[in-house]
């Protein structure tokens, strides 16, 4: 089965990158830079919206508190790697 580029992109965005070798950010990624649960919670609806996450994970994300306030805060704006563990 042969696949139009344009329309695979289009109809599988995040595969689409993954296989050209970009990474592009995740979820998690946008909620490390967060400074409040309502900007963690606003960009989890946002995902959710997008298709991006899935209704059952962003429910799982937005009920479990203590797992926002563990994640968000945890990198600043235009670092783009998480620290490792010695960091």
């Amino acid at each position: 089965m042969k696949w139009e580029k344009e329309k695979f992109k289009k109809m599988f965005p995040n595969l689409f990158h993954e296989i050209e070798g970009s990474n592009l950010p995740t979820v998690l990624d946008h909620l490390e830079v967060c400074k409040t649960i309502e900007e963690a919670i606003e960009i989890i609806e946002y995902f959710e919206k997008r298709g991006e996450i899935s209704k059952e994970y962003a429910n799982f994300l937005k009920s479990n508190p203590s797992l926002l306030k563990s994640i968000i805060g945890t990198r600043e704006r235009g670092e783009y790697t998480r620290r490792g563990l010695s960091d």
